[in-house]
């Protein structure tokens, strides 16, 4: 995930999502406000990273992977658990 975020030129999002046909986890890039549903409706959002610039430019200034890096730090994967195992039953 830290990969696709740096490599996502301009503004977007970074998802952690749950292929519900293929059950599979998926990494998935966004632009803009795009919602991960737009790359595909069997995607459902697990865990979605903002990497537009004002997500991090104040700690962080334009060096988005250390924001990445950092940003584990922070995570809530009790409610990411929660969904995957609701939406993978």
């Amino acid at each position: 995930m830290n990969a696709e975020g740096a490599a996502l030129q301009g503004s977007g999002w970074v998802w952690l999502g749950l292929d519900k046909e293929l059950k599979k986890l998926v990494v998935e890039t966004t632009t803009n406000q795009d919602p991960l549903v737009t790359n595909g409706p069997n995607l459902v959002p697990l865990l979605g990273i903002d990497v537009w610039e004002h997500a991090y430019y104040l700690q962080y200034k334009n060096v988005r992977p250390d924001y990445l890096k950092n940003v584990w730090k922070v995570i809530n994967w009790k409610y990411a658990s929660e969904v995957y195992e609701k939406e993978n039953a």
